[in-house]
């Protein structure tokens, strides 16, 4: 089934607009019918082409650093670098626009101006330096925008993916929308990668009322011609036949692949004026599809451009709230590390506490055994305040613990019993006969004593239900 053009027709009388220098343009083959197996499993179908792109990927990563230093410089790329990147812009437009189900033809694992219904016209030239100095502050904002058009992406695409596997092809203005969302992606990339000197426009298409005289295809001045796919994209090979090397070629391959219309004027230079002219095929162009430059432009209904809008709304919307649940699911996640750690922490101290004062318990009979009083009850004494000190050693380590906040209130409730434990200890080293002392212990400790319990089992309770 024929494909139907994105472009919008030229209206003769308008003025003519000509390319915007080194602008990045794609051209769209339109809606058409796909098949539904291959919508339903096109993220599976695309993983080795997602394999290939991410290793793609980080080489063109290192290509454009050093592109960067060579642009800082001279003020332009290396026509070497420029086509590598050229050829992983493409590649990236093609697998994108797969995976978006712009089209249902399977990308080809190749670089370069391979024959597909997404075309990506690249024509590096000079670069403004300061420009090229300052590139990635420069793209901020843009990329904070190409960020919420990812976010709006996902949900608006599940749609678009339910429409397509439902009724076998997406609506026109749902097309246009993700079709220009997706060549606003592609420009930024191409900013971003020194490929163009132009900031990133078009989201909402190119205006109706214009008409594209220009060759999208041709070097624009100051750029140099590098070698194939850098500047001018190579020819399109047929699928039954040698490579064309002229401006027919897109026709040739239209001709031989039933159901591709690519746009018309695909190839730079004059049209052959008849046989044995270069490239000269006798094969018609594609019908439905408008002749000349403007096939190259991108002219959004009223429809398609509120769904853009849609895009960025969704997107905001999204990004808010994956932000929202990423900090919840940071805070349970805090939250959960601090009670196994909390549990751990004064678990530890509780039991060191705990050997400390059986330790001195095991003293108190080596003191009563002396002969005489006063010396038995200044050993206990003793060995009270060193309880007391333990105590205290305990209470800070509660008090420095961080435990979550639900049981926050446990935990300065154990430090407060365990304050008053100290107290309590350090009164009974103070007392100075033995039935002061025996009065001490059984109002002011023993009591303290069942508190600082009564606490510390309380906390546990509160950790393990946080």
């Amino acid at each position: 089934m024929a494909e139907v053009p994105v472009a919008a027709g030229v209206s003769p009388s308008a003025p003519p607009v000509p390319r915007a220098g080194d602008e990045i343009l794609m051209a769209f083959a339109g809606p058409a019918r796909q098949r539904r197996v291959t919508v339903l499993f096109r993220l599976l179908l695309a993983i080795p082409q997602l394999l290939a792109l991410y290793v793609l990927t980080l080489v063109a990563e290192l290509v454009a650093i050093a592109g960067w230093f060579a642009a800082l410089f001279t003020g332009r790329l290396p026509g070497g670098l420029a086509g590598f990147l050229t050829d992983w812009l493409r590649y990236y437009a093609r697998v994108g626009s797969y995976l978006v189900l712009l089209t249902d033809r399977y990308p080809p694992l190749e670089l370069g101006d391979a024959g597909y219904p997404v075309r990506v016209s690249v024509a590096p030239g000079r670069l403004n330096r300061l420009a090229v100095l300052f590139r990635i502050i420069l793209a901020i904002p843009v990329s904070f925008l190409v960020g919420l058009l990812w976010y709006g992406g996902i949900v608006i695409g599940f749609v678009a993916w339910l429409i397509v596997l439902i009724t076998g092809t997406m609506p026109v203005p749902l097309y246009q929308a993700i079709a220009a969302v997706t060549r606003y992606g592609i420009r930024f990339y191409g900013y971003f990668f020194l490929l163009s000197g132009t900031y990133p426009g078009g989201l909402f298409g190119d205006p109706a009322d214009a008409d594209v005289t220009a060759d999208p295809l041709a070097v624009p001045p100051g750029a140099e011609p590098g070698p194939p796919g850098y500047g001018q994209p190579d020819a399109w090979r047929p699928a039954d036949g040698p490579l064309a090397d002229g401006p027919l070629a897109d026709a040739q391959l239209a001709d031989a692949q039933p159901g591709y219309a690519q746009p018309a004027g695909g190839q730079p230079g004059p049209a052959p004026s008849g046989p044995g002219q270069p490239g000269y095929s006798e094969a018609p162009l594609p019908a439905g599809w408008p002749a000349g430059p403007q096939a190259w432009r991108l002219v959004l209904s009223s429809t398609a451009k509120r769904l853009v809008a849609l895009f960025i709304v969704v997107g905001a919307v999204a990004a808010v709230a994956y932000g929202v649940f990423i900090g919840i699911a940071t805070a349970n996640r805090s939250a959960n590390v601090n009670r196994a750690a909390a549990i751990r922490s004064i678990s530890a101290a509780h039991g060191t506490l705990l050997g400390q004062l059986s330790g001195l318990s095991q003293q108190i009979p080596a003191c009563q055994n002396q002969s005489a009083q006063a010396a038995a009850l200044t050993c206990v004494t003793k060995l009270d305040k060193q309880a007391a000190g333990d105590l205290g050693t305990f209470a800070n380590a509660v008090k420095s613990t961080p435990v979550p906040s639900s049981a926050s209130t446990a935990a300065a409730q154990l430090t407060v019993a365990a304050d008053q434990l100290q107290a309590a200890f350090q009164q009974l080293g103070t007392a100075t006969s033995v039935a002061q002392y025996e009065q001490i212990d059984s109002s002011t400790v023993a009591p303290n004593v069942t508190r600082f319990n009564d606490a510390y089992a309380r906390l546990g309770r509160a950790l393990n239900a946080s």
